[in-house]
């Protein structure tokens, strides 16, 4: 994940826990100004609690399989944790390799970078990731699409093999309006140089996309839970039946040829569920959704830097700086600087928060026991 510095609550044995922070007016550098916007894949503003870390325990795993088995570093890492980057630009990528030059975070497990449609609300203010009209669907598309050469370019300058992460390129609201759109707009992202492509998937019609893009041999994730360009706000799977149906919705992506899941806004056990190693089962990435053993985490760069315009909850407590400020202060340096911090708290334990929920502990245990990767 990447980052923000905001409030912080009780402190125990020298640490602190993270409580604080929220949505935000942004600038971009080199970009257009501003408006209120929210930054990762999204930004929730339902209230989580704080809680304490969980220290890493080492679990049996089977080996990874899948397209992006090469990339899963979480197997290999202490933490269990495996990491997804939402950066967008050369500068970005410059920053974040200089966090991992760090002695301790030179091991890492940074498997992704995205960059992902997030971009309109960070770095050019727009209040939203839903487009209206071809035109403004187009230029979107176009605009990610010079993003992921630019992002590309910069990966190969500045990561070394073997522990080049994987380019993900997010599919743009109107680029899904039916599978030949979505493979033409996954042909350019990977014409740009994306290792895999992901997809927001509500319904069917989602996933009639990831099965046409998966056709074509292009790895592809599908995105579950809260998707931007298709619902409204809210926390998914807070309720046994609703958590049931994002298991059917993510063996759904599965059989439909997804080789990796985008979770955001699900309950914490959801998480959990997906996240265990299973033979049928896929990669998962989270996004304010807690934290799952052998799971991933997604950090959106930018949110480690920026302050946001308004106390809120979930996001990192790191930035230290204010949208005025992005022209002449958000550099390599201080994107560095903040990243190596908020990669230390999260492979630490101590971010992020666990969101509050209206499972009870009957509820949370039975969701977190079920096989979600079997028809029950």
């Amino acid at each position: 994940m990447s980052a923000e510095l905001t409030s912080w609550g009780a402190r125990e044995g020298g640490l602190a826990t993270p409580c604080d922070s929220a949505s935000r007016v942004v600038v971009g550098r080199d970009d257009s100004a501003i408006t209120p916007s929210s930054a990762s894949d999204s930004k929730p503003h339902d209230d989580a609690r704080c809680s304490t870390p969980i220290v890493p325990q080492l679990v049996t795993a089977p080996p990874p399989a899948g397209a992006l088995a090469p990339y899963l570093r979480r197997h290999e890492s202490p933490a269990q944790l495996g990491l997804k980057i939402n950066a967008y630009r050369d500068y970005e990528i410059e920053g974040l390799a200089g966090a991992l030059r760090a002695p301790d975070l030179v091991d890492s497990p940074v498997e992704c970078v995205m960059v992902g449609d997030s971009y309109f609300m960070t770095h050019l203010g727009r209040p939203t990731t839903v487009l209206s009209g071809t035109a403004e669907r187009d230029w979107a598309l176009s605009t990610l699409v010079g993003l992921v050469d630019e992002v590309r370019g910069a990966m190969d300058r500045v990561f070394a093999a073997p522990r080049v992460p994987f380019l993900l390129a997010d599919l743009p609201d109107g680029a899904t309006a039916g599978p030949a759109a979505a493979r033409e707009a996954a042909a350019r992202f990977a014409g740009a140089g994306a290792d895999a492509v992901k997809i927001e998937v509500a319904g069917e019609d989602e996933l009639r996309c990831v099965e046409a893009v998966a056709a074509t041999g292009l790895p592809t994730l599908a995105h579950i839970g809260y998707t931007p360009q298709l619902t409204g706000l809210g926390r998914h799977g807070d309720a046994v039946d609703d958590a049931l149906e994002l298991f059917a919705r993510a063996r759904r992506a599965r059989d439909a040829g997804a080789c990796g899941l985008i979770v955001e806004m699900v309950s914490e056990p959801v998480n959990q569920a997906l996240s265990r190693p299973h033979p049928a089962g896929l990669p998962v990435y989270s996004v304010f959704s807690g934290r799952a053993r052998l799971g991933g985490q997604s950090l959106n760069l930018w949110d480690a830097v920026v302050r946001p315009a308004r106390p809120g909850r979930y996001f990192p407590p790191t930035p230290t700086i204010d949208a005025a400020d992005v022209p002449e202060a958000y550099t390599p340096d201080l994107i560095a600087d903040r990243m190596r911090e908020l990669i230390r708290l999260t492979l630490a334990g101590w971010f992020p928060l666990s969101p509050r929920t209206a499972l009870d502990a009957r509820q949370a245990a039975r969701i977190t026991d079920t096989d979600p990767w079997s028809v029950s």
